[in-house]
């Protein structure tokens, strides 16, 4: 699910070039065994979201991508202490454990792409990105595969996940040996044949 502006943030500061301010700039905190992949600023997002009969559309002018081993984030950076738009979002969180699936486009244009995203709700989200500098533009790629491999290990870790409980299940259901072989009722199959 998109949750909206109920990301936790802290600002950190970037060590200026000679003669420039000091720059400020937001960064989700991280949840416990949390690795960023991929962290891009400048960026114009659009996020819709649809479930049922509920349709959202957020959007902010400056904002951040984050992608992590748990999250794909996005924040405004403005310098507004709250969006004064309602359709303007201060965060944007989506878990990509609810991914079902993620199609990518950036055929649109060169600082442009598209995530059209399926939930194991049954939600359906696409987020629009334009990254705001052409030297940045190129990193939309890199974005796109660390996307794919986030999304990727998380399918692979829920199919481990889900194949190990139901070995545990069908072990759990099997009697000891020592039930298998003194007990003629434990279950119709054959008792393994005993050691001398």
């Amino acid at each position: 699910m998109a949750s909206f502006n109920t990301t936790r943030v802290y600002l950190n500061t970037r060590k200026p070039k000679y003669g420039e301010p000091v720059v400020v700039y937001r960064v989700p905190v991280p949840l416990v065994k949390e690795s960023f992949y991929f962290n891009q600023e400048a960026i114009q997002a659009t996020v819709y979201y649809k479930h049922h009969n509920t349709c959202v559309h957020k959007e902010s002018d400056i904002a951040s991508i984050h992608l992590t081993n748990k999250r794909l984030i996005l924040l405004s950076q403005s310098t507004s202490i709250a969006p004064t738009d309602m359709n303007h979002f201060d965060t944007c969180e989506m878990q990509l454990s609810d991914f079902q699936s993620l199609k990518s486009d950036s055929r649109m244009h060169k600082r442009k792409m598209r995530f059209d995203i399926e939930t194991i709700r049954n939600e359906t989200i696409r987020i629009d990105i334009k990254f705001k500098n052409k030297k940045d533009a190129n990193r939309r790629e890199s974005l796109k595969e660390y996307i794919k491999m986030a999304t990727s290990a998380i399918a692979a870790s829920q199919i481990r996940n889900y194949s190990q409980g139901s070995q545990q299940t069908q072990q759990e259901n099997l009697p000891s040996y020592f039930e298998a072989t003194q007990s003629p009722t434990a279950h119709t199959a054959a008792a393994p044949p005993a050691y001398s």
